[in-house]
């Protein structure tokens, strides 16, 4: 996969209630994609609707010429709680001659990468926020 990820700890998204439309019990990560959707969209970044994957939600977005997805799922660990650690996974989607030539791959200064991680780090109630 050509992806990089974001983690980081917050208790503002939910992750102790199970809703009916979600696939499987871990799908949570709805209401940090229509967010960051909301946080894209004031940069002037087009971002389609959500998602629902089987382990989370993902984001489809156009920036700098490229396709993205980004994926979210979080784990508050005792489930009973919002307060956990969220991942966002940003994939760069390539062509199948970028596949064959090597080209496209994302790089530690993808700008979409550089831009989520800005975001997220200046949100006051998120924590830790890093790559891994």
């Amino acid at each position: 996969m050509n992806a990089r990820d974001l983690l980081f700890r917050t208790n503002r998204f939910n992750l102790s209630s199970v809703h009916p439309h979600f696939i499987n019990p871990c799908c949570f990560g709805e209401d940090l994609a229509a967010w960051l959707r909301g946080k894209l969209s004031e940069r002037g970044i087009a971002a389609s609707q959500p998602f629902q994957e089987d382990w989370g939600w993902e984001l489809p977005a156009d920036f700098d010429s490229n396709s993205y997805y980004l994926g979210m799922s979080g784990n508050s660990g005792d489930g009973a709680t919002d307060n956990g650690e969220w991942r966002i996974i940003i994939e760069k989607r390539r062509s199948i001659w970028d596949h064959i030539t090597g080209k496209g791959k994302i790089a530690g200064d993808d700008r979409m990468l550089t831009l989520v991680e800005d975001i997220l780090a200046n949100q006051a109630d998120f924590h830790d926020v890093r790559r891994a």
